[in-house]
């Protein structure tokens, strides 16, 4: 789960709400916060206001923000810094404001609580993922215990799906998928890869002899039958914020 799903449902269970209810109230369908509780899908702004209207909660309840915890701990390093009680020389006093670091604690502790993912809405073949110029806007979210929304480390854009091929997963043209830039795939994995100078997100289905099934679930889309040397494996999906 999330930690915003695990929010949402323990305190609509709190309230005794039903998801069924909560979903009337919010406009959405009952799976759909269902699939936000269970981790499967991530709210958007705008779908965290109206959930946190329906329940009469805080936002902040919902979706917490952790810059506290950072600011106590720089506060903290502060309080323990010895003080002289001895008047210094004006003429030191001088040097030492010449020569003093300047204070980033506001910096550190905000690059501490933030990470910046770019949002890709296409994907320049031939050029280093993330390409400067394939970048749209980026995404700040908040890192708890070095994890930003459960997902560690740099190596992740964010692309807008353009396609409808993964409809049967309720995956549709215009949402944001997190990606993790990596070549190495797994069975059933999501995954984002060029072929033929061509862009796909399709389901992995891995096969004897290094060949590879890349199917989507929507029978209008082709079914791709490839040697795995034959693609270029962009990263795996490994979330998806939809749009309403």
């Amino acid at each position: 789960m999330s930690v915003i799903g695990t929010n949402i449902k323990n305190i609509r269970m709190k309230k005794n709400i039903s998801a069924k209810d909560l979903a009337k109230k919010c406009g959405l369908s009952e799976l759909v916060i269902l699939d936000i509780e269970s981790g499967k899908k991530i709210p958007n702004s705008n779908i965290i206001n109206s959930i946190s209207k329906a329940l009469a909660i805080q936002v902040d309840a919902i979706e917490p923000t952790y810059f506290s915890d950072y600011f106590e701990e720089e506060e903290k390093e502060v309080r323990q810094q010895p003080v002289s009680s001895k008047p210094m020389p004006a003429a030191r006093a001088n040097n030492a404001e010449r020569t003093a670091p300047k204070d980033n604690s506001f910096s550190d502790a905000f690059n501490k609580a933030i990470r910046k993912i770019p949002v890709l809405s296409k994907i320049t073949m031939g050029k280093k993922v993330p390409f400067e110029n394939d970048i749209s806007d980026y995404k700040f979210e908040p890192i708890f215990q070095g994890k930003s929304n459960n997902v560690a480390g740099d190596q992740f854009i964010y692309y807008t799906i353009s396609d409808n091929s993964l409809s049967g997963s309720r995956i549709l043209k215009g949402d944001l998928a997190l990606i993790f830039l990596t070549d190495s795939i797994m069975d059933k994995d999501i995954t984002v890869f060029i072929y033929n100078n061509k862009l796909y997100i399709r389901r992995v289905k891995l096969l004897e002899n290094k060949s590879v099934i890349m199917y989507p679930d929507n029978p209008e889309y082709d079914v791709i039958f490839v040697n795995k040397k034959d693609i270029q494996i962009i990263g795996k999906v490994v979330r998806i914020e939809f749009k309403i």
